[in-house]
């Protein structure tokens, strides 16, 4: 009962990480191909498109100069989640079972869940979050959970990963013709710190925690078994938008300039813990078996920049914007790639498009739709003053033309503060 126990918690600890990403094989370490960017409930539904309307702490990772509106927000905090391949879970019948009131076997009904994940892709994200934005500054703190599957196996291709993120900006207005024609200038800096770890596979794991030898201590077999890589960078995204009349915004951003990681790999991931024990004060010899000369190896993760472009409306009625408010935004994003794509497949234009919709009922009720690289999303928003809950649900295209690997996800995100 008691091997029972243990592996069911390391079996749940590694599904409360997250995700979402691309995939490189470096010496089986795993890199998300961009430099930090958490999954956005009201984005997502809206195709991801968002440049020009994104507002508050969306701001941060979509448009700096967005901040510049100089409108006051308040995340304490924002909590999000992300299922990857819902409809593939629920159709084991295990959440039906729950609902039903009926006993959960951790044994027997675990593994049909995991036999939902043997596919490259996504598998689960978390995203927390605390921010403010006011008088154009914005000062925010994330962290994200993620787990990715990198193969049709679960063995040794599951990896785990942790990122913070630090988030100062500032967005200024500079009117030009007419106070009708304006434009906005903003920046982020995004101080970012990521650590995650070699393949693992759910065999592995099982095995470590049944393991006789080691059954009195699983996680310091783990800490033997697996070895991780952490690292920083310093990258910052700069925006620029002109405000037409009529609510139409024209959007330009450049970002992840200077995203390169300095990175240092940990042949037993013990050796990193007793490492932050030490330097936090703890006790450096958590993993017991840890060579205090023992030196990482370095190297860098280089995140290519990249340029997007996007148009936007939000519409006004005067007084009837508390009845109803639409929002349309469409984007083009790393088109400094789009030229060299279309060399080789004139359709490749499909790839980088980003568009969606908002339309706000009653200043409370938000529904929203929308389109990326062909997949189609829809979402929901409710406002109730202090606390937003927004959900989307989304198809996105992981593969490397549309069509090759579709994946459904829902995303839910709720949130204490004032954000809108």
């Amino acid at each position: 009962m008691k091997k029972k126990i243990i592996l069911t918690l390391v079996i749940i600890g590694l599904l409360t990480s997250s995700l979402y990403a691309n995939f490189f094989d470096d010496d089986e370490f795993f890199d998300s191909g961009k430099t930090f960017k958490p999954i956005s409930a009201r984005m997502e539904a809206m195709g991801g498109a968002g440049l020009a309307t994104s507002r508050n702490s969306d701001a941060f990772f979509y448009n700096p100069a967005n901040l510049a509106g100089g409108k006051f927000s308040l995340n304490l905090p924002s909590v999000s989640v992300t299922l990857f391949n819902p409809k593939k879970i629920i159709d084991t019948g295990v959440i039906q079972k729950l609902m039903e009131g009926k006993e959960f076997d951790p044994t027997a009904d675990i593994l049909p869940i995991l036999g939902t994940f043997n596919r490259k892709g996504d598998i689960l994200t978390t995203d927390v979050a605390t921010s403010f934005t006011v008088g154009g500054f914005g000062l925010g703190l994330n962290v994200q959970q993620q787990l990715h599957n990198v193969d049709t196996s679960l063995d040794a291709n599951l990896f785990v990963e942790l990122n913070v993120a630090l988030s100062v900006g500032l967005g200024v207005r500079i009117p030009l013709l007419s106070d009708k024609i304006s434009l906005d200038v903003g920046a982020v800096a995004r101080p970012t710190y990521k650590v995650y770890t070699a393949g693992i596979g759910v065999e592995t794991i099982t095995n470590i925690a049944l393991d006789d030898d080691d059954a009195d201590d699983p996680f310091d077999a783990i800490m033997k078994e697996v070895a991780l890589a952490a690292g920083s960078a310093l990258p910052f995204d700069v925006g620029v938008n002109l405000n037409l009349p009529f609510g139409f915004r024209v959007s330009a951003v450049a970002r992840d300039l200077n995203g390169k990681f300095e990175m240092e790999k940990y042949e037993h991931s013990g050796d990193y813990i007793n490492e932050m024990m030490d330097l936090f004060g703890g006790d450096k010899n958590t993993y017991k078996d840890g060579d205090p000369s023992y030196k990482p190896t370095k190297f860098e993760v280089e995140v290519p920049w990249s340029l997007d472009f996007g148009v936007g409306w939000v519409g006004s009625f005067g007084r009837l914007d508390k009845f109803i408010r639409p929002t349309f935004s469409f984007d083009f994003v790393d088109v400094n790639n789009l030229a060299k794509a279309l060399e080789t497949d004139k359709n490749a234009y499909w790839n980088y498009l980003r568009a969606g919709v908002e339309l706000r009922l009653l200043s409370t009720i938000d529904l929203r739709a929308g389109m990326n690289r062909g997949a189609l999303s829809v979402g929901v928003g409710l406002d109730l003053f202090a606390m937003r809950v927004d959900a989307a649900y989304y198809w996105r295209e992981m593969g490397v033309s549309i069509g090759d690997r579709s994946v459904d996800a829902f995303t839910i995100r709720f949130n204490l503060g004032y954000d809108r």
